[in-house]
């Protein structure tokens, strides 16, 4: 492990706000005889509480106001030869009874044995922590912050509810919710303490009233944090904020919410003249993740590596597979052949899959063919434009099942663990070289066997070519038996506008690539055409509304078929929007329109 600091200046020696008022500045010079009486008379407080907690038994009780998610096993091994939850000192007693109690913890992962004595009280040092999703880095943020909780409501009196002590801002909304879940199983046995979730595709209404009846820890997403920090009530319940934790925070800038992180910090109180502590988790450090450490971190801030050095990535031991097909059109049936295979190879109630589409609309068309065909396992389709509450259900059936296949887009690439996953497909190229690589690695985890397969058409081959260059590939030969019925399910089960969907998707997606594709506007109009015609079985091709046309930029391309706009309605309120992508900052507009849902819901929870 790798611990070194970072930054300019020594780390935290000049503390400000409530470390200075409070004397937590060492234990050297008169004052420390004060600060260990200060020690004794706190852990007596504590006993004291837990005490009355006891006799009382379920104190203040009230029913969690979050969905109901399923915790994610861990993916590692817990090791034997680290220290013991049940030995930590200076911990809250509830604390440490819900962990080894309740939740049956006993010996630390190797990411908490390395953080945890920088990251609790007294020392409460900034840190930025590089480790892997799966490998208990949740408890090792949340176990710090909350102590801070404890602590703080018994110094300055003002209690449970008394603001939010806690933001822990995570990259989706699966993601939060599990580590909302986490906070609530370390807080069990102190029901007075509140956790409250801000993410998209729920009611904001409601979440902003559960925010202002009394918050003490709020995990949310960027997008609805911007939508929620317009209103003032809310912007003051930060006011006591004593930790910000960016988890995932690689996957945070991946996703273009760095100008949304800086509206956040300016919105909440001044670290400089606060107590404030900062943590950023990640997987990977590169330049940008440094640049988001100068934002919510002190200088000086603690660089702490729980990844072994030379410890080999998934892509680096996992067995990879290339299908590479003629055209777009057979992709599709070649996806149904290579799972076919790998079912028939594994045995049907062995096989747990992950097939990975570029878009929410290629998704659920590829969810459309494999419930469609006979003899296939089980499969569910899980994207953005599906509710967040039929997410959660799919998320938990998914990771609950022994097999079947999950159909999804990079909304679960990364932070999301699902136990047992043998084999990630992914089906065309992903948006870069590190998707790639998150997603593979949902299979063998926690010492599993996995492998991957990539499906690509030959206009994608310069993708595991040049950008996976670095990667041997399995040659596999496409199984394309299943072109007849692929294109019958197309023809029969897909309507006109659900076409039209995907035939759009299609076309914003790879125009990104036309580059690398060595493709015109014009070319990739006909590719998509053809596309259309062979793989969605629509003879003709496809309308687009001429605004739609316009914000793809193809406006005059020729080969589209350009219809006017819908009216707009006058009365009444719109049929919704599907969702759309959430605000990167403030003043970003909010929400967008989406696109439309593009069913997939329909084919949830048959695990």
């Amino acid at each position: 492990m790798e611990r070194r600091g970072r930054g300019s200046g020594q780390r935290r020696n000049n503390r400000s706000g409530r470390d200075r008022r409070d004397g937590q500045n060492g234990n050297d010079g008169p004052r420390a005889g004060g600060q260990q009486q200060r020690q004794r008379h706190q852990r007596q407080q504590d006993q004291d509480e837990q005490q009355q907690y006891e006799q009382q038994g379920q104190r203040q009780q009230q029913s969690s106001i979050l969905p109901q998610t399923s915790t994610p096993a861990l993916t590692e091994a817990v090791p034997k030869d680290t220290p013991r939850f049940a030995d930590m000192v200076g911990v809250h007693p509830a604390l440490v009874q819900a962990l080894t109690e309740d939740l049956k913890f006993d010996h630390m992962m190797p990411v908490q044995a390395a953080t945890l004595h920088e990251l609790l009280p007294p020392k409460r040092s900034d840190c930025l922590v590089q480790a892997k999703t799966g490998t208990g880095k949740t408890i090792a943020f949340l176990l710090p912050a909350i102590q801070t909780l404890l602590t703080q409501t018994h110094r300055s009196g003002r209690g449970a509810g008394g603001g939010i002590s806690l933001l822990v801002i995570s990259p989706t909304r699966e993601l939060a919710m599990q580590i909302a879940k986490e906070a609530e199983g370390l807080l069990q046995r102190l029901r007075q303490y509140r956790v409250c979730i801000a993410i998209g595709g729920t009611n904001k209404d409601r979440e902003e009233k559960q925010i202002l009846a009394g918050c003490d820890i709020l995990i949310a997403t960027p997008g609805r944090l911007i939508d929620h920090m317009s209103n003032d009530y809310i912007r003051d319940a930060f006011s006591n904020l004593d930790t910000l934790v960016l988890d995932e925070a690689d996957r945070l800038l991946d996703m273009g919410f760095m100008p949304a992180l800086r509206d956040i910090v300016r919105a909440l109180p001044d670290k400089a003249s606060t107590n404030r502590q900062g943590m950023l988790f990640s997987a990977t450090i590169a330049a940008h993740v440094e640049q988001v450490a100068g934002l919510v971190l002190s200088k000086g801030y603690q660089f702490i590596s729980t990844i072994p050095a030379g410890e080999a990535n998934t892509h680096e031991r996992v067995p990879q597979h290339l299908v590479k097909v003629p055209t777009f059109a057979a992709v599709a049936p070649a996806m149904v052949g290579a799972i076919r295979e790998e079912a028939a190879s594994l045995g049907p109630d062995a096989f747990k899959a992950i097939v990975f589409a570029p878009t929410a609309a290629l998704a659920d068309f590829y969810g459309d063919v494999l419930t469609n065909i006979p003899g296939l396992p089980p499969a569910s389709v899980l994207h953005s434009r599906i509710s967040q509450n039929r997410r959660t259900k799919i998320t938990n059936d998914y990771r609950d099942a022994k097999s079947g296949v999950l159909i999804a887009t990079d909304v679960i690439a990364r932070g999301m663990d699902f136990p047992g996953v043998t084999t990630v497909f992914q089906v065309g190229i992903p948006a870069d070289k590190e998707s790639y690589i998150h997603r593979l690695g949902r299979t063998a985890r926690a010492g599993a066997d996995g492998r991957g397969i990539f499906v690509v058409a030959e206009a994608e081959d310069f993708f595991p070519r040049w950008t996976l260059k670095e990667i041997s590939f399995e040659p596999r030969n496409a199984d394309l038996s299943s072109a007849a019925q692929v294109y019958s399910i197309a023809e029969q089960r897909i309507d006109d506008g659900q076409k039209a969907k995907i035939y759009q998707a299609w076309l914003g997606y790879y125009k990104n690539w036309m580059k690398n594709l060595k493709w015109d506007k014009e070319q990739l109009v006909a590719e998509g055409n053809i596309f259309a015609r062979d793989a969605l079985a629509s003879p003709e091709t496809p309308p687009i509304q001429k605004s739609t046309i316009g914000k793809m930029g193809l406006r005059g391309t020729r080969g589209l078929v350009v219809v006017p706009d819908a009216p707009k309605a006058r009365h009444g309120r719109g049929g919704g929007g599907g969702g759309g992508g959430e605000g990167r900052s403030i003043g970003s507009g909010g929400r967008g329109g989406g696109g439309g849902g593009g069913g997939g819901g329909r084919r949830g929870g048959r695990f």
